[in-house]
This record gives structure tokens, sequence and C-alpha cells, in this order.
């Protein structure tokens, strides 16, 4: 069993508690939920008209209200992102520094997927669609790699799961995407569209299960423990080695 977060006054952190932890893992996860539904609707909207299985999801954007609908799917999931690394800032500010860069810079990549959507077949030829295309590249590999560092300082198996399955779907649709070399080999082309959309749902779990950690339930004690606490207990524990034996 996780050994709860101690406070200044000795007692279990308020970030611990149902109380003020909440503040920053609900809203972040209810943002995830959002960011979900408007995905599942810019799918139903784009039937017909968008093949889940061979085009990428940026084609979205090219269909009216299946484009706005996943303009508020980034835009919540950003939201959430940079929430959980506000939140991680109270409970673990300084071994969570790495992981709340990866999630600002995910929430930006996401931001500007949204303001710059792709172009449209045959491939990317504006200034726009070469933004949406790399920012998109900063959203895949910071969010695993986020939920990887938090995974391990946590003691989360289920955000180290995610985070590994973000990597596997993001590494086989990279070797699955036309113009990889080995596309042809393994028939890319009729599938790495549902490859993309794996990671994107592995990376919303990453972003769902992160924000549990923003709450404090599950922090190492010696991450939240004041810094008094370690220079009262010096002078107990100096005493102790120092004791004749027997006594």
């Amino acid at each position: 069993m996780r050994e709860a977060p101690v406070g200044a006054d000795g007692a279990d952190s308020a970030d611990g508690a149902d109380g003020e932890g909440t503040v920053w893992r609900r809203p972040a996860m209810a943002c995830v939920g959002v960011a979900a539904a408007a995905m599942a609707y810019a799918h139903l909207a784009a039937t017909g008209s968008v093949d889940p299985m061979t085009e990428l999801t940026s084609r979205y954007a090219l269909f009216g209200p299946s484009g706005w609908a996943m303009a508020v799917a980034a835009i919540a999931l950003a939201v959430s992102c940079v929430w959980t690394a506000y939140g991680l800032t109270r409970v673990d500010p300084a071994r969570s520094a790495a992981a709340r860069v990866l999630l600002v810079a995910a929430a930006l990549g996401l931001l500007l997927t949204a303001v710059f959507p792709t172009d449209a077949p045959p491939g990317v030829t504006s200034g726009g669609g070469e933004v949406h295309h790399w920012a998109a590249a900063v959203v895949l590999t910071a969010l695993p790699c986020a939920g990887r560092l938090l995974g391990r300082r946590f003691g989360e198996p289920a955000l180290s799961l995610a985070a590994g399955l973000s990597v596997a779907a993001l590494v086989a649709f990279l070797a699955a995407r036309p113009g990889s070399p080995v596309a042809e080999i393994v028939g890319g082309s009729g599938y790495h569209g549902l490859l993309e959309r794996l990671a994107l749902l592995a990376d919303m779990a990453v972003v769902l299960l992160a924000a549990r950690c923003a709450d404090g339930r599950d922090a190492p004690a010696r991450a939240t423990r004041p810094l008094g606490a370690s220079f009262e207990a010096g002078p107990v524990l100096l005493e102790r080695e120092m004791k004749p034996t027997g006594q």
C-alpha cells in the first residue's frame, strides 16, 4: 500500500484527500471526456467522407461540422494537459518538471493543430499545413514520454502501460504510413489511418491517467514532506547512532 503524502502538520496533504485534490483531477479528466466525445462526433459527422481505416484524423478539418468538432477535441485535450501540469507543480514540483514541460509542449502542439488545419490531398503544400504536420508530431511524441515519466515517478502501472501502448501504436503508424520504407511490405496503405486513431486513443488515456497524479494521492511521501522535517529528524538519528549498544 502506498504511503499517503505528509503535510507540514504531519497530517495527510490536502491534495491527497477528496478536497483540494479534486480541483486538479476532475476538471482535467472531464476535459479528456469532452475531447473523446468531440472526436467521436467528428467521426459520425464525416461518415462517408473520411475513411477511418486509410485517412488521417486531420482530414476531418476539411468537412464543416467535423472540423469544428476536431478543433474542440484538440482544445479540450490541451486544457487538460495544462491543468494537469499546473496541478503537478503543487504535488511534486521538482521531480515532475520534465513531465510538465512535455505536457505543456503537447498542449501547444494541440492548439497549433486546431489553428492550422491540414491541406487537402494529395499532400502538404502550404505553411499552415507544415505547422499542422509538425505540431501533430510533437503531440504524438511528447504525451507518451510524459506518461512514462509520471508512471515511473508515481508508481502508476496503468499510466506506464498506456504510454507503452502509445509508443507501440506510433511506431506501427510510422511504419505503415505511405512514404515509409516498409509501408509497401507491411501493406500499411490499408490501415495506417486506424493505427493513427489507436495512437490518439492511447494518448488520451495517458492524459486521463496523468490527471490522477495531479491530485497528490499517489505522490511518494518524500516528495511532499516539508524540508524542515528532515532537519528535525537529523539530530534524532544521529543520537541513535552514537548511543552505546545496550542502552
